[in-house]
């Protein structure tokens, strides 16, 4: 009996000595103890906005001091000049690099990105095949979908404002074209 109690005790011990070091944990990704409250962002694409009539709007979800989730969305007002109608974009971000203050916190410095997009855009090509001849006209809209990747680089402030600036574009496999990816975007991360 006296060695079953002096195994309790030992397990009760060790149990609680180990429970001071948990760390957050986030669909199995695992934050350190000293990790940030405020893991989510919303941004505001200010260079498409502006210049290209599409304002798009993104949130993105920290999973780790390297690694998030999001999405980004957007609409043209009537531009001619932006050749989407309508764009959604989920993408994961891997971040890297950076000076020593942003290798201190969490989702910011450079980053490469990885994203899939469905969109409609305002000139799709379509091709009709006869027996000896090819004919290809636009006809005016169609949707696409396709798999790109970006490059870019963000800044998180004391005060959980963020900066970002990011270009790249993907492959449209529905209509053999490309499509944009780019913006400076400022926001909020809370």
């Amino acid at each position: 009996m006296k060695k079953m109690n002096i195994v309790l005790i030992a397990l009760l011990i060790s149990i609680s000595a180990f429970s001071q070091q948990r760390t957050k944990s986030i669909f199995g990704w695992h934050l350190a103890k000293d990790a940030p409250t405020a893991l989510n962002e919303v941004k505001l694409n200010l260079g498409t906005t502006i210049f290209g009539l599409f304002p798009e709007v993104s949130y993105e979800r920290i999973l780790s001091e390297d690694f998030s989730l999001g999405a980004s969305a957007g609409i043209n007002l009537n531009s001619e000049d932006y050749p989407l109608n309508f764009a959604f974009t989920p993408h994961a971000r891997w971040f890297f690099g950076g000076n020593s203050k942003s290798l201190e916190k969490y989702g910011s410095g450079f980053f490469i990105e990885a994203n899939g997009s469905l969109f409609s855009t305002k000139h799709a090509k379509e091709t009709i095949s006869a027996e000896n001849s090819t004919i290809t006209h636009n006809n005016g809209e169609g949707f696409g979908a396709g798999l790109g990747l970006g490059l870019g680089w963000k800044y998180l402030s004391k005060n959980n404002w963020v900066g970002e600036i990011m270009f790249g574009g993907g492959r449209d496999f529905v209509n053999e074209s490309a499509y944009p990816r780019m913006g400076i975007s400022i926001g909020k991360r809370f």
